[in-house]
């Protein structure tokens, strides 16, 4: 579980779909609070920036969320490990909580998305303890941390714009008290939804190969001045 490679600043880990599993059922024994993110092609812009959040933290573990972003490493990295579905590893997750009797609660951007993912759940594990919060609905980020707060989940999973991702890792994320922190973006819609194509997986490597260019340069550039 040591690879690693960084890209855009982001120290990324190269789990297995198993592998983030067993580390996540892990990190859920522990007293700690811990944060598994992945991100996405369109959310490495966003994270780029985000250098506190990014500085090193073995509480907060990210992970490669599409194959555009994983098409980024190096053929030798590229084998078995980094075929990951975030759906596959989201049920998995759902399922040891059903059995362990823990909580669930989704964030997400509004009731239709919400109704989309957690209907889908329940079908497959209708003893879950199983809570959605729209962000649409929270008037505010005190708002929201006081509605996950309330319930009190184990696991809490989160499926909002990259934006909002961020501002909750840089100044929530302390403020709740979710054991276990699950940023997924809109990847876990995309693939209940069957959102994602070849296409723009193709698309999205071209253009993240660029912008890394463009980062490295603009990286290399702060170094001199130093």
């Amino acid at each position: 579980m040591n690879n690693q490679g960084k890209l855009f600043g982001i120290p990324f880990q190269i789990y297995s779909e198993q592998q983030a599993y067993q580390g996540s059922c892990d990190f859920l024994e522990e007293p700690a609070l811990y944060t598994i993110s992945f991100i996405g092609a369109e959310q490495c812009g966003v994270m780029a920036d985000a250098k506190e959040t990014l500085k090193q933290n073995p509480q907060m573990i990210w992970l490669p969320g599409d194959d555009a972003v994983r098409s980024l490493f190096p053929k030798k990295e590229r084998h078995e490990k980094m075929e990951f579905s975030v759906q596959n590893y989201i049920m998995k997750m759902c399922e040891y909580a059903a059995d362990m009797g823990l909580d669930i609660c989704f964030l997400m951007e509004n009731g239709k998305e919400l109704d989309f993912v957690t209907s889908g759940i329940r079908k497959t594990y209708p003893y879950l303890a199983i809570h959605g919060i729209c962000l649409n609905d929270m008037q505010s980020s005190e708002m929201m941390i006081n509605e996950i707060n309330s319930i009190a989940p184990e696991i809490l999973i989160l499926c909002v714009h990259a934006g909002e991702l961020r501002r909750y890792l840089e100044c929530d994320r302390n403020k709740t008290n979710a054991r276990l922190c699950i940023c997924v973006g809109q990847l876990l819609m995309d693939e209940m939804s069957k959102k994602q194509k070849l296409f723009h997986t193709i698309t999205m490597s071209r253009v993240l190969k660029q912008r890394l260019h463009k980062y490295s340069l603009k990286e290399q550039k702060k170094d001199e001045r130093i």
